[in-house]
Protein backbone atom coordinates (compact mmCIF):
# COMPACT_ATOMS: atom_id res chain seq x y z
CA UNK A 1 0.00 0.00 0.00
CA UNK A 2 1.50 3.79 -1.04
CA UNK A 3 2.09 5.99 2.26
CA UNK A 4 2.30 9.03 -0.06
CA UNK A 5 -0.64 11.13 -0.14
CA UNK A 6 -2.36 12.16 -3.68
CA UNK A 7 -1.23 15.45 -5.40
CA UNK A 8 -1.74 18.50 -3.23
CA UNK A 9 -2.67 16.47 0.00
CA UNK A 10 0.23 16.83 2.12
CA UNK A 11 0.58 14.68 5.27
CA UNK A 12 0.09 16.15 8.43
CA UNK A 13 1.40 15.38 11.91
CA UNK A 14 -0.78 15.59 15.47
CA UNK A 15 -1.54 18.87 17.13
CA UNK A 16 1.59 19.41 19.19
CA UNK A 17 -0.67 18.47 22.13
CA UNK A 18 -0.25 15.02 20.84
CA UNK A 19 3.17 14.62 22.42
CA UNK A 20 1.96 15.04 26.23
CA UNK A 21 -1.33 12.80 25.32
CA UNK A 22 0.94 10.22 23.53
CA UNK A 23 3.93 10.21 26.92
CA UNK A 24 1.25 9.73 28.78
CA UNK A 25 -0.64 6.71 27.19
CA UNK A 26 3.13 5.48 27.10
CA UNK A 27 3.18 5.89 30.77
CA UNK A 28 0.35 4.09 31.39
CA UNK A 29 1.61 1.05 29.83
CA UNK A 30 4.45 1.29 31.66
CA UNK A 31 2.67 1.50 35.08
CA UNK A 32 2.07 -1.98 35.76
CA UNK A 33 5.61 -3.23 35.87
CA UNK A 34 6.95 0.42 37.55
CA UNK A 35 4.31 -0.62 40.40
CA UNK A 36 5.87 -4.27 40.63
CA UNK A 37 9.13 -3.02 41.10
CA UNK A 38 7.88 -0.56 43.79
CA UNK A 39 6.05 -3.15 45.75
CA UNK A 40 9.11 -5.58 45.23
CA UNK A 41 11.79 -3.25 46.16
CA UNK A 42 10.07 -1.23 49.11
CA UNK A 43 8.53 -4.95 50.58
CA UNK A 44 12.09 -7.24 49.94
CA UNK A 45 14.16 -4.17 51.88
CA UNK A 46 11.45 -3.90 54.84
CA UNK A 47 11.06 -0.55 53.40
CA UNK A 48 13.98 1.46 54.15
CA UNK A 49 15.30 4.43 52.40
CA UNK A 50 17.61 3.19 49.84
CA UNK A 51 14.66 0.90 48.30
CA UNK A 52 12.62 3.76 47.93
CA UNK A 53 15.13 5.77 46.31
CA UNK A 54 16.04 3.35 43.64
CA UNK A 55 12.32 2.87 43.01
CA UNK A 56 11.66 6.96 42.57
CA UNK A 57 15.03 7.10 40.19
CA UNK A 58 13.32 4.10 37.86
CA UNK A 59 10.54 5.63 38.13
CA UNK A 60 11.91 9.05 36.78
CA UNK A 61 13.74 6.82 34.47
CA UNK A 62 10.63 5.79 33.20
CA UNK A 63 8.71 9.09 32.61
CA UNK A 64 11.66 10.03 30.91
CA UNK A 65 11.43 6.99 28.83
CA UNK A 66 7.41 7.49 28.55
CA UNK A 67 8.44 11.16 26.89
CA UNK A 68 11.09 10.40 24.50
CA UNK A 69 8.26 7.39 23.44
CA UNK A 70 5.89 10.15 22.93
CA UNK A 71 8.10 12.84 20.97
CA UNK A 72 8.78 9.59 18.98
CA UNK A 73 5.39 8.04 18.13
CA UNK A 74 4.48 11.95 17.20
CA UNK A 75 7.13 12.42 15.07
CA UNK A 76 6.19 9.18 13.27
CA UNK A 77 2.32 9.74 13.20
CA UNK A 78 0.48 11.46 10.11
CA UNK A 79 -2.54 11.44 8.69
CA UNK A 80 -4.20 12.86 5.95
CA UNK A 81 -7.46 13.68 4.02
CA UNK A 82 -8.42 13.89 0.46
CA UNK A 83 -11.50 13.71 -1.55
CA UNK A 84 -11.70 10.02 -1.76
CA UNK A 85 -9.95 8.55 1.20
CA UNK A 86 -8.61 8.90 4.72
CA UNK A 87 -4.73 8.17 5.44
CA UNK A 88 -3.14 7.20 8.55
CA UNK A 89 0.73 6.02 8.88
CA UNK A 90 2.28 5.12 12.10
CA UNK A 91 5.26 3.34 13.64
CA UNK A 92 9.00 3.52 13.30
CA UNK A 93 10.20 -0.54 13.55
CA UNK A 94 6.75 -1.72 12.35
CA UNK A 95 4.89 0.60 10.74
CA UNK A 96 1.20 0.82 9.74
CA UNK A 97 -1.03 2.05 7.28
CA UNK A 98 -4.11 2.53 7.07
CA UNK A 99 -6.73 3.55 4.10
CA UNK A 100 -10.27 4.03 4.80
CA UNK A 101 -12.54 5.64 1.51
CA UNK A 102 -14.51 8.55 2.58
CA UNK A 103 -17.26 6.26 1.04
CA UNK A 104 -16.73 3.66 4.03
CA UNK A 105 -16.55 5.60 6.84
CA UNK A 106 -19.62 5.15 9.32
CA UNK A 107 -18.88 7.97 11.93
CA UNK A 108 -16.22 10.61 13.02
CA UNK A 109 -16.47 10.42 16.99
CA UNK A 110 -14.30 12.09 19.25
CA UNK A 111 -13.21 11.94 22.82
CA UNK A 112 -11.47 14.35 25.34
CA UNK A 113 -10.41 13.76 28.42
CA UNK A 114 -8.93 16.18 31.13
CA UNK A 115 -5.25 16.14 28.96
CA UNK A 116 -7.21 16.80 26.00
CA UNK A 117 -9.56 19.15 27.16
CA UNK A 118 -6.25 21.43 28.75
CA UNK A 119 -4.44 22.00 25.32
CA UNK A 120 -7.66 22.27 23.96
CA UNK A 121 -7.62 19.39 21.02
CA UNK A 122 -9.69 16.31 20.71
CA UNK A 123 -9.12 12.49 20.31
CA UNK A 124 -10.59 11.09 17.28
CA UNK A 125 -11.81 7.71 16.00
CA UNK A 126 -12.98 6.60 12.70
CA UNK A 127 -15.03 4.56 12.21
CA UNK A 128 -15.46 2.24 9.30
CA UNK A 129 -18.27 -0.38 8.10
CA UNK A 130 -17.26 -4.12 10.09
CA UNK A 131 -14.86 -2.06 12.19
CA UNK A 132 -13.43 -2.96 15.43
CA UNK A 133 -14.30 -1.06 19.02
CA UNK A 134 -12.91 2.72 19.40
CA UNK A 135 -12.28 2.96 15.67
CA UNK A 136 -9.96 1.62 12.89
CA UNK A 137 -7.98 5.19 12.88
CA UNK A 138 -7.49 6.66 16.35
CA UNK A 139 -5.99 10.45 16.55
CA UNK A 140 -5.16 11.33 19.76
CA UNK A 141 -4.93 14.93 19.49
CA UNK A 142 -6.81 17.00 16.77
CA UNK A 143 -7.62 20.87 16.56
CA UNK A 144 -11.06 21.56 16.58
CA UNK A 145 -11.50 22.86 13.53
CA UNK A 146 -9.75 20.03 11.49
CA UNK A 147 -12.38 17.92 13.45
CA UNK A 148 -14.97 20.13 12.02
CA UNK A 149 -12.96 19.44 8.59
CA UNK A 150 -12.72 15.69 8.72
CA UNK A 151 -16.88 15.52 9.47
CA UNK A 152 -17.45 18.00 6.54
CA UNK A 153 -15.07 15.79 4.09
CA UNK A 154 -17.11 12.75 5.24
CA UNK A 155 -20.47 14.05 5.38
CA UNK A 156 -19.80 15.37 1.85
CA UNK A 157 -20.23 19.35 2.24
CA UNK A 158 -17.02 20.26 1.63
CA UNK A 159 -15.21 23.42 3.13
CA UNK A 160 -15.42 23.39 6.72
CA UNK A 161 -18.85 23.87 7.05
CA UNK A 162 -20.81 23.82 10.15
CA UNK A 163 -23.04 20.84 10.88
CA UNK A 164 -27.08 21.05 10.30
CA UNK A 165 -28.77 22.48 12.51
CA UNK A 166 -30.42 19.36 15.35
CA UNK A 167 -33.85 18.23 14.37
CA UNK A 168 -34.78 17.03 17.76
CA UNK A 169 -32.27 16.79 20.98
CA UNK A 170 -32.76 15.34 24.43
CA UNK A 171 -30.15 15.53 27.37
CA UNK A 172 -30.36 13.87 30.23
CA UNK A 173 -30.87 16.20 33.33
CA UNK A 174 -28.69 15.93 36.43
CA UNK A 175 -31.36 14.46 38.57
CA UNK A 176 -32.29 11.56 36.22
CA UNK A 177 -28.63 11.23 36.17
CA UNK A 178 -28.89 10.66 39.74
CA UNK A 179 -31.74 8.34 39.33
CA UNK A 180 -29.93 6.49 36.56
CA UNK A 181 -26.82 6.04 38.74
CA UNK A 182 -28.97 4.55 41.80
CA UNK A 183 -31.39 2.28 39.28
CA UNK A 184 -27.69 1.16 37.40
CA UNK A 185 -27.80 -2.22 39.41
CA UNK A 186 -24.79 -3.11 37.11
CA UNK A 187 -23.28 -5.83 40.00
CA UNK A 188 -21.33 -8.29 37.14
CA UNK A 189 -18.12 -7.35 38.47
CA UNK A 190 -18.54 -9.68 41.74
CA UNK A 191 -18.38 -12.72 39.79
CA UNK A 192 -14.96 -12.06 38.81
CA UNK A 193 -14.24 -10.76 42.12
CA UNK A 194 -15.03 -14.27 44.00
CA UNK A 195 -13.41 -16.06 41.28
CA UNK A 196 -10.29 -14.23 42.17
CA UNK A 197 -9.78 -14.72 45.60
CA UNK A 198 -8.04 -18.26 45.48
CA UNK A 199 -5.80 -17.30 43.09
CA UNK A 200 -5.15 -13.72 45.02
CA UNK A 201 -4.71 -15.82 48.36
CA UNK A 202 -2.49 -17.88 46.46
CA UNK A 203 -0.10 -15.24 46.03
CA UNK A 204 -0.38 -13.65 49.21
CA UNK A 205 0.02 -16.38 51.42
CA UNK A 206 2.34 -18.51 48.85
CA UNK A 207 3.53 -22.12 50.66
CA UNK A 208 1.92 -21.11 54.19
CA UNK A 209 -1.57 -21.36 52.89
CA UNK A 210 -2.66 -23.72 54.85
CA UNK A 211 -1.81 -21.62 58.15
CA UNK A 212 -3.12 -18.99 56.80
CA UNK A 213 -6.16 -20.65 55.36
CA UNK A 214 -7.00 -21.86 59.11
CA UNK A 215 -6.70 -18.11 60.50
CA UNK A 216 -9.11 -16.83 57.78
CA UNK A 217 -11.33 -19.24 58.62
CA UNK A 218 -12.02 -17.36 61.47
CA UNK A 219 -13.22 -14.25 59.22
CA UNK A 220 -16.11 -17.01 57.29
CA UNK A 221 -19.31 -16.58 58.08
CA UNK A 222 -20.45 -19.66 60.36
CA UNK A 223 -24.97 -18.29 61.02
CA UNK A 224 -27.34 -17.35 58.66
CA UNK A 225 -27.59 -14.21 60.09
CA UNK A 226 -23.77 -13.66 59.39
CA UNK A 227 -24.27 -14.84 56.20
CA UNK A 228 -27.15 -12.40 55.30
CA UNK A 229 -24.58 -9.56 56.56
CA UNK A 230 -21.51 -10.98 54.46
CA UNK A 231 -24.15 -11.32 51.11
CA UNK A 232 -25.79 -7.25 52.06
CA UNK A 233 -22.24 -6.28 52.55
CA UNK A 234 -20.91 -7.70 49.52
CA UNK A 235 -24.29 -5.91 47.27
CA UNK A 236 -23.56 -2.43 49.13
CA UNK A 237 -20.18 -2.54 47.79
CA UNK A 238 -21.43 -3.35 44.62
CA UNK A 239 -24.51 -0.68 44.16
CA UNK A 240 -21.75 2.32 44.95
CA UNK A 241 -19.40 1.11 42.45
CA UNK A 242 -22.19 1.02 40.33
CA UNK A 243 -23.44 4.58 41.15
CA UNK A 244 -20.00 5.65 40.43
CA UNK A 245 -19.71 3.94 36.77
CA UNK A 246 -22.95 5.03 35.69
CA UNK A 247 -22.24 9.13 36.94
CA UNK A 248 -18.46 8.89 35.03
CA UNK A 249 -20.01 6.87 32.15
CA UNK A 250 -23.28 9.18 31.32
CA UNK A 251 -22.95 12.48 32.88
CA UNK A 252 -23.62 15.55 30.52
CA UNK A 253 -25.49 13.00 28.32
CA UNK A 254 -27.42 14.42 24.85
CA UNK A 255 -28.51 12.49 22.20
CA UNK A 256 -29.81 14.50 19.03
CA UNK A 257 -31.49 13.87 15.30
CA UNK A 258 -29.29 15.43 12.94
CA UNK A 259 -30.24 14.79 9.46
CA UNK A 260 -29.53 10.87 8.95
CA UNK A 261 -27.42 10.95 12.08
CA UNK A 262 -27.56 10.66 15.59
CA UNK A 263 -25.03 12.03 17.31
CA UNK A 264 -24.21 11.60 21.33
CA UNK A 265 -22.25 12.95 23.71
CA UNK A 266 -21.61 11.74 27.33
CA UNK A 267 -19.10 11.37 29.81
CA UNK A 268 -17.73 13.16 33.26
CA UNK A 269 -13.95 13.32 33.00
CA UNK A 270 -13.56 11.55 29.39
CA UNK A 271 -16.13 13.01 27.39
CA UNK A 272 -17.27 11.35 24.24
CA UNK A 273 -19.02 12.41 21.54
CA UNK A 274 -19.99 9.36 19.11
CA UNK A 275 -21.83 9.41 15.30
CA UNK A 276 -24.43 6.78 14.71
CA UNK A 277 -25.56 6.82 10.86
CA UNK A 278 -29.41 6.39 10.96
CA UNK A 279 -29.58 3.32 7.62
CA UNK A 280 -27.00 1.49 9.85
CA UNK A 281 -29.68 1.29 13.32
CA UNK A 282 -31.04 -1.77 13.15
CA UNK A 283 -33.16 -2.33 16.24
CA UNK A 284 -33.97 -0.74 19.90
CA UNK A 285 -34.17 -2.81 22.80
CA UNK A 286 -36.04 -1.02 25.88
CA UNK A 287 -34.26 -2.05 28.94
CA UNK A 288 -36.29 -1.82 32.19
CA UNK A 289 -34.20 -2.91 35.33
CA UNK A 290 -35.24 -4.52 38.58
CA UNK A 291 -34.84 -1.44 40.22
CA UNK A 292 -36.52 1.16 37.64
CA UNK A 293 -39.53 -1.37 35.79
CA UNK A 294 -41.88 -0.45 39.67
CA UNK A 295 -41.09 3.06 38.72
CA UNK A 296 -42.00 3.05 34.99
CA UNK A 297 -38.40 4.01 33.98
CA UNK A 298 -36.42 1.77 30.83
CA UNK A 299 -32.93 2.17 29.33
CA UNK A 300 -33.14 2.27 25.57
CA UNK A 301 -30.06 0.42 23.83
CA UNK A 302 -29.43 0.50 19.86
CA UNK A 303 -28.38 -1.85 17.56
CA UNK A 304 -26.10 -0.71 14.94
CA UNK A 305 -24.55 -2.83 12.11
CA UNK A 306 -20.90 -3.14 12.38
CA UNK A 307 -20.55 -1.82 16.10
CA UNK A 308 -21.22 -4.96 17.84
CA UNK A 309 -17.91 -4.54 19.20
CA UNK A 310 -18.54 -1.47 21.08
CA UNK A 311 -19.02 -0.87 24.74
CA UNK A 312 -22.18 -1.47 26.15
CA UNK A 313 -22.14 2.32 27.37
CA UNK A 314 -21.35 2.86 23.12
CA UNK A 315 -24.71 1.28 22.70
CA UNK A 316 -27.13 2.92 24.81
CA UNK A 317 -28.92 5.59 23.39
CA UNK A 318 -30.56 6.84 26.14
CA UNK A 319 -29.56 6.11 29.78
CA UNK A 320 -32.99 6.96 31.17
CA UNK A 321 -36.70 7.45 30.14
CA UNK A 322 -40.00 7.65 31.66
CA UNK A 323 -41.52 4.19 29.70
CA UNK A 324 -44.51 6.81 28.60
CA UNK A 325 -42.01 8.79 26.77
CA UNK A 326 -40.44 6.43 24.59
CA UNK A 327 -42.95 6.38 22.17
CA UNK A 328 -42.34 10.11 21.92
CA UNK A 329 -38.68 9.76 21.85
CA UNK A 330 -38.76 7.30 19.11
CA UNK A 331 -41.13 9.70 16.96
CA UNK A 332 -38.61 12.47 17.33
CA UNK A 333 -35.41 10.50 17.22
CA UNK A 334 -36.01 7.70 15.36
CA UNK A 335 -39.27 8.08 13.23
CA UNK A 336 -37.76 5.19 10.86
CA UNK A 337 -38.32 2.31 13.67
CA UNK A 338 -40.87 4.03 15.76
CA UNK A 339 -43.72 3.80 12.89
CA UNK A 340 -47.01 5.15 13.37
CA UNK A 341 -48.24 3.47 16.13
CA UNK A 342 -45.47 1.87 18.06
CA UNK A 343 -46.80 1.39 21.25
CA UNK A 344 -43.15 0.94 23.01
CA UNK A 345 -44.35 1.30 26.14
CA UNK A 346 -46.12 -2.13 26.33
CA UNK A 347 -49.27 -1.46 26.79
CA UNK A 348 -50.55 -3.25 24.12
CA UNK A 349 -49.03 -6.52 23.55
CA UNK A 350 -50.61 -9.43 23.10
CA UNK A 351 -49.78 -12.33 26.09
CA UNK A 352 -48.70 -15.87 26.85
CA UNK A 353 -51.50 -17.94 27.31
CA UNK A 354 -52.34 -18.50 30.98
CA UNK A 355 -51.93 -21.74 30.79
CA UNK A 356 -48.07 -21.29 30.19
CA UNK A 357 -47.92 -20.28 33.80
CA UNK A 358 -46.97 -23.05 34.82
CA UNK A 359 -44.26 -23.46 32.81
CA UNK A 360 -42.55 -20.20 33.58
CA UNK A 361 -43.12 -21.21 37.06
CA UNK A 362 -41.90 -25.01 37.59
CA UNK A 363 -38.07 -24.83 36.17
CA UNK A 364 -37.00 -21.70 38.48
CA UNK A 365 -38.68 -23.12 41.61
CA UNK A 366 -37.09 -26.90 40.96
CA UNK A 367 -33.68 -25.18 40.58
CA UNK A 368 -34.22 -23.07 43.73
CA UNK A 369 -35.15 -26.26 45.44
CA UNK A 370 -32.16 -28.34 44.75
CA UNK A 371 -29.76 -25.49 45.77
CA UNK A 372 -31.62 -24.81 48.84
CA UNK A 373 -31.23 -28.53 50.22
CA UNK A 374 -27.64 -28.07 48.92
CA UNK A 375 -27.10 -25.23 50.92
CA UNK A 376 -29.61 -26.49 54.08
CA UNK A 377 -26.68 -29.48 54.52
CA UNK A 378 -23.60 -27.72 53.53
CA UNK A 379 -24.30 -24.71 55.76
CA UNK A 380 -24.05 -25.55 59.72
CA UNK A 381 -26.91 -24.33 61.57
CA UNK A 382 -28.96 -23.08 58.54
CA UNK A 383 -31.57 -25.92 59.33
CA UNK A 384 -34.56 -25.69 56.58
CA UNK A 385 -34.44 -21.81 56.02
CA UNK A 386 -32.56 -21.84 52.40
CA UNK A 387 -35.62 -23.54 51.23
CA UNK A 388 -37.76 -20.63 51.28
CA UNK A 389 -35.65 -19.29 48.66
CA UNK A 390 -38.47 -21.19 46.44
CA UNK A 391 -40.57 -18.77 46.78
CA UNK A 392 -38.69 -15.87 45.10
CA UNK A 393 -37.47 -18.39 42.34
CA UNK A 394 -41.54 -19.11 41.43
CA UNK A 395 -42.34 -15.46 41.98
CA UNK A 396 -39.60 -14.89 39.03
CA UNK A 397 -41.02 -17.27 37.20
CA UNK A 398 -44.75 -15.76 37.19
CA UNK A 399 -42.77 -12.45 36.66
CA UNK A 400 -40.96 -13.69 33.18
CA UNK A 401 -45.07 -14.75 32.32
CA UNK A 402 -46.66 -11.35 32.77
CA UNK A 403 -43.33 -9.94 30.90
CA UNK A 404 -44.43 -12.09 28.27
CA UNK A 405 -45.77 -10.34 24.71
CA UNK A 406 -45.36 -9.46 21.60
CA UNK A 407 -46.86 -7.52 18.38
CA UNK A 408 -46.67 -7.50 14.89
CA UNK A 409 -48.00 -4.48 12.81
CA UNK A 410 -47.01 -1.85 10.83
CA UNK A 411 -43.87 -3.79 9.57
CA UNK A 412 -42.25 -3.81 12.80
CA UNK A 413 -42.11 -6.69 15.30
CA UNK A 414 -42.14 -6.34 19.16
CA UNK A 415 -40.74 -8.93 21.00
CA UNK A 416 -40.63 -8.69 25.18
CA UNK A 417 -39.05 -11.24 27.75
CA UNK A 418 -37.35 -11.13 31.15
CA UNK A 419 -33.97 -11.89 31.73
CA UNK A 420 -33.00 -9.94 34.97
CA UNK A 421 -34.33 -7.10 33.37
CA UNK A 422 -37.50 -6.63 31.26
CA UNK A 423 -36.47 -6.58 27.60
CA UNK A 424 -38.19 -5.07 24.48
CA UNK A 425 -36.98 -5.42 21.56
CA UNK A 426 -38.49 -3.06 18.43
CA UNK A 427 -37.07 -3.91 15.06
CA UNK A 428 -38.39 -3.39 11.43
CA UNK A 429 -39.26 -7.28 10.17
CA UNK A 430 -37.32 -6.40 7.02
CA UNK A 431 -33.93 -6.32 9.15
CA UNK A 432 -34.28 -9.02 10.89
CA UNK A 433 -31.32 -11.57 10.08
CA UNK A 434 -33.10 -14.89 11.23
CA UNK A 435 -36.41 -15.87 12.89
CA UNK A 436 -37.17 -19.21 14.51
CA UNK A 437 -39.67 -21.68 15.70
CA UNK A 438 -38.84 -24.17 18.50
CA UNK A 439 -41.26 -26.91 19.74
CA UNK A 440 -39.69 -29.53 22.56
CA UNK A 441 -41.59 -32.96 23.18
CA UNK A 442 -43.42 -31.17 26.24
CA UNK A 443 -44.12 -28.52 24.25
CA UNK A 444 -45.69 -30.07 21.68
CA UNK A 445 -47.96 -32.16 23.89
CA UNK A 446 -49.18 -29.01 25.68
CA UNK A 447 -49.76 -27.20 22.23
CA UNK A 448 -47.26 -24.63 23.36
CA UNK A 449 -44.04 -22.92 21.04
CA UNK A 450 -41.53 -20.63 21.61
CA UNK A 451 -40.81 -17.29 18.94
CA UNK A 452 -37.28 -15.82 18.26
CA UNK A 453 -35.73 -13.22 16.26
CA UNK A 454 -32.11 -12.13 15.66
CA UNK A 455 -31.35 -8.28 14.38
CA UNK A 456 -27.74 -7.49 14.18
CA UNK A 457 -24.93 -9.54 16.14
CA UNK A 458 -26.13 -8.75 20.00
CA UNK A 459 -29.74 -8.40 19.74
CA UNK A 460 -31.92 -11.48 19.83
CA UNK A 461 -35.57 -11.55 21.10
CA UNK A 462 -37.73 -14.45 22.43
CA UNK A 463 -41.34 -15.25 23.49
CA UNK A 464 -41.75 -18.55 25.10
CA UNK A 465 -44.35 -20.63 25.52
CA UNK A 466 -46.97 -19.45 22.83
CA UNK A 467 -49.89 -21.07 21.87
CA UNK A 468 -48.76 -23.12 19.28
CA UNK A 469 -51.12 -21.98 16.34
CA UNK A 470 -50.19 -18.03 17.45
CA UNK A 471 -46.67 -19.08 17.27
CA UNK A 472 -46.79 -20.63 14.03
CA UNK A 473 -48.29 -17.69 12.64
CA UNK A 474 -45.96 -15.32 13.71
CA UNK A 475 -43.54 -17.29 12.07
CA UNK A 476 -44.94 -17.36 8.92
CA UNK A 477 -45.41 -13.65 9.19
CA UNK A 478 -42.14 -13.20 9.57
CA UNK A 479 -41.28 -14.50 6.30
CA UNK A 480 -43.27 -11.36 4.22
CA UNK A 481 -42.69 -8.00 5.79
CA UNK A 482 -45.12 -6.93 3.13
CA UNK A 483 -47.72 -8.28 4.87
CA UNK A 484 -46.81 -7.09 8.39
CA UNK A 485 -46.68 -3.61 6.95
CA UNK A 486 -50.58 -3.82 5.57
CA UNK A 487 -51.94 -5.00 8.89
CA UNK A 488 -51.79 -5.44 12.85
CA UNK A 489 -51.27 -9.02 14.21
CA UNK A 490 -51.33 -9.93 17.58
CA UNK A 491 -52.83 -6.58 19.18
CA UNK A 492 -55.66 -7.30 21.77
Amino acid sequence: MSSEAEPGVAPRRLHPAGIAVLGVASLKELALPLMVAFVTAVLGAGGGGEPLFRVLAFGAFGALIAVVAGVVRWMTTTWAVSDAVIRYRTGVVSRKETDIPLSRVQAVDTVYGPLQRLFGVRGVHVQSAGGGREGEIRLPAVAPGDVAALRAAVDGRGGVAAAPAPLAEWRLGGRDLLLAALTAGQLGFIVPLLAAVPQLSQEVFGNDIRTAGAEGLRLVPDTTLEWIGAAAALLAVAWIVSIAGAVLTFAGFAVARDEQRLRLRRGLFARREATIPVARVQAVQLVEGVLRQPFGLVALRVEVAGYAAEHAAARTLFPLLRRADADAFLAALLPELAGTAPHVAGARLAPAPRRALRRYVLPPAAAALVLGAIAAVAIPGAGAWPLLVVVPAAAWGAECWRAAGWRLGDGRVQLRFRRMARITVLAPVARLQQHGLRQTVLQRRARLADVTARVGAGTRGHVRHLDAAVAGGIFDALRDPQAVEQRVVGAP
